[in-house]
């Protein structure tokens, strides 16, 4: 009794503060976000400076030696270097240091210094009414761990102007409606302290009455259950699984409650086709059972009406604990090849290119698109990259020396070569690091990504159907990808300029998170720059000092591509990257009447990448 009454008062406080997250997040989406001032282009370097006159980059760090990264900047039009002294994750905790890049000389910036940049970053509308140099904690940028120059501007709004005294960038700009939207934020995130995180005792508090919500509620459920007013039904054991094979044989398998039914067949070494590897996305795994068995979405996405009634499931979709009885479509079995792996290196922090080559005496076939699935055997693996190279440390979670054990599966991954007779087999593997400590990383991505080289495996003969047409006459190619999604798509680039010797116009829009995820850049910029043909269009969702191109999505690009483009009737288009993208630039394209038969969209999934 006690544990109930207990139970709904601290679900009223939780549920109170969950209607105050959901308002005041309706409230910032509404809220307008443009800010006050418009900024002015800035300066490149000028050009009265010789090359010869600024020193070089060898001088500046013989003399500071610790120093980790260094840029040339231009600072109020004069060339000067930025110095990274010292790491941290976000950029208002980095420490930096300003040289003149002529003289050599520190670069302390002054009131006069301020009020020249602030003139020149930005267009005024009203005359600055104060600067000062102010240090954390900062009113209006409770995260800032830097000191910064404090100017207000004269104006109706109120504008405040904060720029890092250390390297002279923009920290912040306030006014009145962005004040405003702090308030908002402050609510939102509970932060009444005005921390700038998630590090304080409001939250703290609400995710101690949260555990406690919990324990009430399941000592609730502990009480009703002895008092015979709620029965559950526990179903972790292991069952006898019945498998029809088109032929009419009969073998029984061992199942786990909870597996899914396609896990279960796989694990028992019974070849059924699945692309994605169980994200209902491929539609291949199809097995007949009793028609009363549940229908999922994906089911009824791609299975028509009448097959769904007749049984037909998809073996993914299904627990194995409510079918006993199996009947399977299609079951062929899948011819493996031995391969060699001869080289295993990162190209970005998180994606491996694994090279290997064949160790039959036929040559080896396989078209450019197609894919490869691996079986990974049950035991243990790394929980950690081996061998990651120093420059992308930084990116990666806090690596622990420990393995974790998995059970035998599978993973299909695609080729990014073409086919020139070496008999060798390029991927693109990302690495899925575990989110928590109580989470397990990608099984193989991890597995895979961690052999030694000189490791030989038994591999898939390759198959799939994300391939080029054998007449290309007067087409457009357009190649859309994102992340690790770019493998398949580069070997089609491939195959069109090096092996078909191809002249039709090829477009490649390529989105990444960060610049130094963008995998195979430095091949597809080269590329670009040989071959008059192909164009290469990266984009990048996180903006970065080291980057200066697109930044957004890359249905960004497409879409002016798209609205550009004069004779989209003779275009063919290739997708392949992350679900969400796939299906926004599918929607992208229907709206511009792309006919269904020119689009190829490769079947991947987060499932066949972990």
């Amino acid at each position: 009794m006690y544990a109930r009454i207990i139970h709904k008062y601290f679900a009223l406080i939780v549920f109170s503060q969950l209607v105050i997250w959901l308002t005041t997040g309706f409230l910032l989406g509404q809220a307008e976000h443009s800010k006050p001032l418009t900024r002015a282009i800035s300066d490149p370097i000028v050009s009265s400076v010789s090359p010869v006159n600024i020193l070089p980059v060898e001088s500046v760090l013989s003399r500071l030696p610790g120093t980790l990264t260094i840029e040339l900047i231009s600072l109020m039009g004069n060339p000067a270097y930025k110095l990274l002294t010292q790491y941290a994750r976000h950029t208002n905790e980095r420490h930096y240091q300003l040289i003149d890049a002529v003289t050599g000389q520190n670069i302390q910036l002054t009131e006069s210094d301020i009020r020249d940049l602030v003139s020149s970053q930005f267009h005024l509308t009203s005359p600055i009414k104060d600067i000062r140099l102010v240090f954390p904690p900062i009113e209006h940028l409770p995260k800032e761990r830097q000191s910064v120059w404090h100017i207000r501007l004269s104006d109706t709004e109120k504008t405040h102007i904060y720029i890092r005294a250390s390297t002279a960038e923009i920290a912040g700009v306030i006014d009145e409606n962005k004040e405003w939207i702090n308030v908002l934020m402050l609510l939102h995130f509970m932060d009444y302290e005005r921390t700038g995180s998630f590090d304080h005792w409001w939250i703290k508090l609400l995710a101690l009455l949260t555990v406690l919500l919990s324990i009430t509620g399941i000592t609730w459920l502990v009480s009703r259950i002895k008092n015979k007013q709620m029965q559950i039904g526990w179903s972790h054991s292991k069952h006898k699984l019945v498998v029809r094979d088109p032929q009419g044989h009969t073998q029984c398998v061992t199942a786990s409650a909870n597996d899914s039914l396609l896990d279960s067949l796989q694990r028992s070494a019974i070849a059924i086709e699945s692309v994605c590897g169980g994200g209902g996305t491929c539609g291949q795994c199809v097995v007949l059972l009793n028609p009363s068995a549940s229908i999922s979405v994906a089911e009824h996405y791609r299975l028509s009406r009448e097959r769904l009634a007749s049984g037909y499931r998809l073996a993914c979709q299904q627990g194995s604990e409510l079918n006993r009885a199996v009947e399977l479509v299609e079951c062929s079995k899948r011819s493996t090849l031995s391969f060699e792996l001869i080289s295993n290196t990162f190209i970005t922090p998180f994606i491996k290119e694994l090279r290997f080559q064949y160790q039959g005496t036929e040559a080896l076939d396989f078209k450019p698109g197609s894919f490869v699935q691996f079986m990974i055997k049950e035991g243990q693996s790394l929980a950690f990259p081996k061998h990651l190279p120093k420059r992308y440390q930084p990116y990666w979670p806090c690596c622990e020396s420990k393995t974790f054990f998995h059970p035998r599966t599978v993973r299909h991954y695609s080729i990014a070569n073409r086919n020139d007779g070496s008999g060798i087999l390029t991927f693109n593997i990302k690495m899925q690091p575990a989110h928590s400590p109580n989470q397990k990383p990608g099984i193989g991505s991890f597995h895979l990504a961690n052999l030694n080289v000189g490791t030989v495996v038994d591999l898939g003969a390759p198959e799939g159907g994300f391939n080029l047409p054998v007449d290309l006459s007067n087409r457009d190619i357009i190649l859309i990808g994102g992340g690790s999604g770019i493998a398949p798509l580069k070997a089609l680039i491939d195959e069109l300029i090096f092996g078909r010797r191809s002249t039709a116009p090829i477009t490649l829009f390529y989105g990444a998170k960060h610049p130094v995820e963008l995998a195979n850049h430095c091949w597809l910029n080269t590329v670009g720059s040989q071959y008059a043909n192909f164009t290469y269009q990266p984009i990048v969702s996180n903006s970065s000092s080291i980057w200066c191109g697109q930044t957004g999505h890359v249905q960004k690009p497409l879409y002016t591509f798209l609205s550009a483009h004069r004779a989209l009737d003779r275009c063919l288009f290739f997708v392949c990257g992350h679900p969400a993208m796939m299906k926004d630039v599918s929607s992208l394209l229907t709206r511009y009447s792309v006919n269904e038969r020119a689009i190829q969209i490769d079947s991947f999934s987060p499932f066949t990448t972990t």
